[in-house]
């Protein structure tokens, strides 16, 4: 008779266990889930920094050689010269 009072008890515990378990392993899952996420949103960034950088660079070309274009082709110059001299 005792161990049948004790193995409800027994069940509830392992029930519980197996629960908790589960939620623990639902909790990893998720980290492992936000970890990859945010992986992802770096290189992202990383991505749109490149893209961004290639754009100004391109922007700064297509301004000089329109300006030289123009005709304010020593006044480019001698500002180029200037941006490139000056620390």
């Amino acid at each position: 008779m005792i161990n049948d009072q004790n193995q409800p008890d027994n069940l509830s515990a392992q029930l519980v266990a197996e629960q908790f378990a589960h939620a623990v392993d639902l909790l990893k899952a998720e980290t492992r889930r936000q970890a990859e996420k945010i992986i992802n949103l770096e290189e992202q960034a990383k991505d749109f920094e490149t893209r961004i950088r290639s754009i100004t660079e391109t922007a700064t070309q297509f301004k000089f050689l329109a300006a030289l274009a123009t005709g304010g082709g020593a006044l480019s110059i001698i500002a180029l010269l200037k941006v490139l001299i000056s620390p």
